[in-house]
């Protein structure tokens, strides 16, 4: 009876929990106005793209303050092109395929990862990072499921190169992970990453007619000084303590190419720096609300792909989940957190470590 008993509270609990709360969040989502919702900038940059309008707000539109409903369109163009074949649909449901292709991201990068264990799957879908990414329709189930493939395919250059180059196209914070490439001596997948990043960037802003090309690091600068306080990154945490908006922005810089330098240095196996390299992302990063913490499932993956302590750890990021950190030194405690699981999984030996088929490096 006891073990019967276990066996249903272990149904329940990874599995009919996370399943009713995810059709919340899908529920929600879908009746949800469209200014709740980051899939409506990214609809409305496909449908300006597709009548040859610039998806880009001018520097004049940009209000004196923003509110948490503020997002204006500010990745690279080839996000407003991706965009285009659900454009072409009515918004209501171009929202509902979007919110169901990025469910559909999530389970299929921790399948990538090796995760076979179903409890993961119900962890990671009880967690805060994945409700909110999923519950804004943002880009971050996608960029998940960029980065397992770029992990999955890394010994196949133009596979690594293209997965690369897709999700630092999607969002430029990640960028460290072409360092990766490079640091693991993977030369031509960091020639394609390259190639077909700045290709495909230039390329979609040609076809716009380079509209916001020669101001869009003002506008990112603009959009950093707006809503980065309220973020939770080390930016936010800096400005929470009366630290001006150049002075924070330029020690990410230092801090991002300082960790680096350890991890060239210090980091002796390819799982290691693959880990350091999504930790230098989320810590070097101006903006970063709680959904980029999907990316969590990555480190946690490459330690174990079965139910542990480690899995359950995003859990706790319910704790302080809000979307806008309202600049309060508390943000951080989510940053804690981080630094606690992408530390956990740095330095734990992985369980399944022939699978993992783990390289030593030596050298840069």
């Amino acid at each position: 009876m006891r073990r019967l008993a276990a066996r249903f509270f272990e149904l329940f609990l990874f599995g009919a929990a996370p399943l009713l709360l995810m059709g919340a969040c899908l529920g929600d989502a879908t009746a949800a106005g469209p200014h709740h919702s980051d899939f409506w900038t990214f609809w409305s940059a496909g449908r300006d793209v597709l009548h040859g309008r610039s998806p880009y707000p001018t520097l004049d539109s940009l209000p004196h303050a923003a509110s948490r409903m503020f997002a204006p369109f500010v990745y690279p163009p080839v996000s407003a092109f991706a965009m285009v074949p659900l454009a072409l649909l009515p918004y209501g449901v171009a929202k509902a395929i979007y919110l169901l292709l990025s469910v559909a991201a999530i389970a299929f990068a921790l399948r990538l990862l090796g995760v076979r264990d179903w409890r993961c799957f119900g962890v990671v879908f009880a967690c805060a990072p994945a409700y909110a990414a999923v519950g804004l329709g943002a880009v971050g189930p996608f960029l998940l499921l960029g980065v397992a493939l770029a992990w999955r395919y890394r010994d196949h250059a133009l596979a690594a190169g293209l997965a690369v180059a897709a999700v630092i196209s999607a969002k430029l914070f990640l960028w460290p992970l072409w360092f990766w490439l490079v640091r693991t001596r993977r030369y031509r997948a960091a020639a394609f990453a390259a190639g077909l990043g700045v290709g495909a960037v230039l390329a979609s802003w040609a076809a716009i007619g380079f509209a916001g090309f020669r101001e869009y690091p003002t506008l990112l600068g603009r959009l950093t000084e707006l809503v980065g306080p309220h973020g939770y990154s080390v930016y936010a945490f800096e400005r929470s303590l009366g630290v001006g908006s150049v002075a924070a922005e330029r020690s990410l810089y230092v801090l991002a190419f300082a960790a680096l330098a350890l991890v060239a240095v210090f980091v002796r196996d390819e799982r290691r720096a693959f880990v350091a390299v999504i930790a230098v992302s989320l810590f070097a990063t101006p903006i970063l609300w709680p959904h980029y913490l999907v990316l969590l499932v990555v480190p946690i993956a490459l330690v174990t792909t079965r139910l542990s302590p480690l899995w359950v750890a995003p859990v706790l990021l319910w704790v302080d989940a809000p979307a806008w950190s309202k600049g309060t030194v508390w943000t951080g405690s989510l940053l804690v957190l981080v630094a606690a699981i992408a530390a956990a999984a740095m330095w734990r030996r992985p369980a399944l470590l022939p699978r993992l088929r783990v390289k030593p490096l030596t050298g840069v």
